[in-house]
């Protein structure tokens, strides 16, 4: 699997909001949840933030993965948000991340098929106990989506 390695020096601050996901049901489950934030105009309001005060290369709407990036619980919280480090709005809620290093894939669907299964074990990376970032880019970005994973040295 293609993916290249990112090193990010400063906390992220994510502005945004979490809704509980059922993990066995997550790939049905987090669509609908974008579907539900684009009617509702909350996806517009974070396109309006997101590139604000551009300061990486994860400059999208983001979607943050449970906890960790074993996600082994029936259940994680799946945050939708940007990288924001203006005055947050009253209905949102901020996520911390604190700095690490990443592996990024550059197809969402096809790095969450792949990553447990062949790409950790073979990697030499094992996973840090951050959640992953699935991160949505504007139209025109190449590529269109990628998948942040945490990663330490094995």
């Amino acid at each position: 699997m293609e993916y290249r390695i990112e090193n990010l020096d400063f906390e992220l601050r994510i502005a945004g909001n979490s809704k509980p996901v059922k993990t066995n049901r997550a790939f049905k489950m987090v669509p609908t949840l974008w579907s539900k934030a684009k009617k509702e105009g909350f996806m517009q309001k974070l396109i309006d933030m997101s590139w604000e005060n551009p300061k990486c290369s994860l400059e999208g709407i983001l979607g943050v993965c449970g906890n960790g990036a074993a996600i082994t619980d029936e259940e994680f919280y799946y945050f939708m948000g940007v990288r924001y480090d203006g005055e947050l709005p009253e209905d949102m809620q901020t996520l911390l991340i604190p700095p690490g290093t990443w592996a990024v894939f550059p197809n969402i669907t096809e790095a969450w098929k792949h990553l447990y299964s062949e790409w950790v074990p073979a990697s030499g990376y094992k996973l840090a106990n951050l959640p992953c970032i699935e991160c949505y880019y504007g139209p025109g970005h190449k590529p269109r989506h990628e998948l942040w994973v945490p990663i330490t040295q094995t």
